[in-house]
């Protein structure tokens, strides 16, 4: 008998054996639509692809608008045919499709044989059926910086140092798991090391942290629908970076996808995930975004700190801020795709905070101009990048720097604050191999009010990697 019966005979057969045993289909509805993104489809799709199911190309098999569970047992069955000709992970493929499709293959009469247990195979074959259910993935980067603080008014010869210098390495290890369709987990490791640490105002240059290593993130986010909620330590992305950029919080997140390129967000956290400051540092957090087209977008940012306890060291002064870390940020920006090549970003800040000092700094904005078409996984391609920034010494935090800017905002929460122009330029050595180069010519916010004109000129040199 053909493998192959028609829908109608299919149909017939259904309908008879509901009618004899109300259990046949209590299992699974041979008729129910399969979603693209399971992982029977893809498993068929691949053996399509090798030629096991004959007749049919990927074409072929995309051009189902509407696949059912009857269609892709189908599919199995031609396999079945040519097992002979079948590669040991194909077979692998085949007996889990043979389990999944028992039932409809029975009914249409192709009653196979028991398929023997899936044996454990290499993890290549077991994220193939997981569909991207588990994912490693990491990155590593080493980089050079010289005034990397940014901080050093021309001159200055309070010590032996003028610049801070530095070397750093950096490996990222992480996952990405959903253990249920509403339930994801994202974790990661961070290593990194740094040597050669000149901060400016020692007369020599420490080791540096060897080998330091830290719980980079470690969320759990629950979805429905177009709500998620994420909970624990989690990369926090705030308008278009000024306020807050892919830096860890340890709090709640709440998020509400509008379609439309938009969203809106809201949650509560520690902003010291990272450990740069000894006691916590809690705030309300908000983010709006809103999809004009596929181009652009534009972004309101809000965060604010509970409390105006949390003192900071400042480097510069050497003794403790006398205002602490104040901040009730609101920042207003546009990120918008000019041409295929041109890209432009800005974002303007302001510190509304309560009890901010006379004459304090609470404004500033902050721009860049991107021309290429860098592509991370595409060997050679590249992308070349101007930045200008006006920021107040109340306007961004400049001594954690969570934000998005190459440098710090000044030297210290409450300094002198900066004021400048940047270039830079980021080639692709290879697929997912990158390397940076970026230079600053930065001034305090107000000359007149700091006392002096200029910072010395900071540079970057990065090597990144990932996988």
């Amino acid at each position: 008998m053909s493998y192959i019966l028609n829908k109608k005979l299919l149909c017939s057969l259904a309908i008879a054996g509901t009618m004899i045993n109300s259990t046949a289909f209590a299992s699974e509805n041979p008729f129910a639509t399969v979603p693209k993104d399971y992982w029977a489809y893809t498993a068929v799709e691949h053996l399509v692809e090798t030629g096991l199911v004959d007749g049919y190309n990927l074409t072929d098999f995309h051009d189902k608008k509407v696949v059912a569970r009857y269609d892709l047992a189908q599919f199995v069955a031609r396999a079945m045919a040519n097992e002979n000709r079948a590669t040991a992970e194909d077979k692998v493929i085949l007996n889990k499709l043979q389990q999944e499709y028992s039932n409809e293959l029975k009914i249409m009469m192709v009653m196979p044989a028991e398929p023997a247990p899936v044996k454990e195979e290499p993890q290549a074959i077991n994220n193939f059926f997981d569909n991207g259910k588990i994912k490693w993935f990491g990155d590593a980067r080493i980089r050079y910086q010289t005034n990397y603080k940014a901080d050093t008014p021309k001159g200055y010869t309070a010590n032996v140092k003028d610049r801070s210098n530095r070397i750093q390495e950096r490996l990222r290890l992480g996952f990405y798991a959903e253990p249920d369709e509403n339930l994801s987990v994202l974790g990661r490791v961070k290593l990194e090391n740094t040597t050669n640490d000149d901060n400016g105002y020692t007369n020599n240059g420490d080791s540096g942290a060897h080998g330091s290593a830290n719980l980079d993130l470690l969320a759990l986010t629950w979805k429905q629908m177009d709500t998620s909620v994420t909970l624990g330590r989690q990369n926090l992305n705030i308008g278009q970076g000024l306020i807050w950029w892919d830096n860890p919080v340890d709090g709640i997140m709440v998020t509400q996808d509008l379609g439309n390129n938009s969203l809106i967000s809201a949650g509560w956290g520690n902003l010291t995930a990272e450990n740069w400051q000894k006691h916590s540092m809690n705030a309300f957090i908000a983010n709006a975004q809103i999809g004009v087209d596929d181009n652009t977008k534009f972004t309101l940012g809000y965060l604010k700190t509970n409390s105006n306890e949390n003192t900071l060291w400042n480097n510069h002064k050497n003794q403790w801020n006398e205002n602490p870390y104040m901040l009730e940020q609101i920042a207003y920006g546009i990120n918008t795709q000019l041409s295929d090549k041109w890209n432009l970003t800005a974002e303007a800040v302001t510190n509304r905070a309560s009890g901010l000092p006379d004459g304090a700094q609470k404004n500033g904005w902050w721009t860049r101009l991107t021309y290429g078409n860098l592509k991370w996984d595409t060997k050679d391609t590249w992308k070349v990048y101007a930045d200008y920034m006006s920021l107040g010494n109340y306007s961004v935090d400049s001594t954690g720097w969570a934000h998005i800017l190459n440098t710090p905002g000044g030297d210290g929460l409450g300094g002198n604050g900066e004021k400048g122009y940047g270039l830079g330029i980021s080639y692709m050595l290879a697929d997912n191999t990158n390397l940076e180069f970026n230079w600053y010519k930065l001034r305090p916010y107000d000359s007149n009010y700091s006392g002096f004109s200029d910072y010395y000129d900071m540079y970057n040199l990065a090597l990144n990697y990932s996988f």
